[in-house]
């Protein structure tokens, strides 16, 4: 892989990470403060069991799915270093 495309691998996955934090904050948001004073099917406050159990759940899944399908793996020598040692 050239050091050009590792630049924009690299962009490309930070963009993905930056974008599943930004979805993270809102989701958490709404499932904290939208629900009204109920209780949860595990018999907690709705509005904890969505944002701090279903939440994080989902998105341990989200981040999987986006890890196999986004992510690459690059490597990480340096290319300028290799061809010093061969002069």
């Amino acid at each position: 892989m050239k050091q050009h495309s590792r630049y924009q691998q690299a962009t490309k996955e930070a963009r993905w990470a930056f974008g599943l934090t930004l979805l993270y904050v809102v989701g958490w948001c709404l499932c904290a403060y939208l629900p009204k004073d109920s209780q949860g099917p595990l018999g907690f406050p709705l509005w904890f069991e969505l944002a701090c159990i279903y939440l994080p759940v989902l998105f341990i899944v989200v981040a999987y799915w986006v890890i196999k399908i986004v992510y690459q793996e690059i490597d990480l020598e340096n290319i300028k270093l290799e061809n010093k040692d061969v002069e």
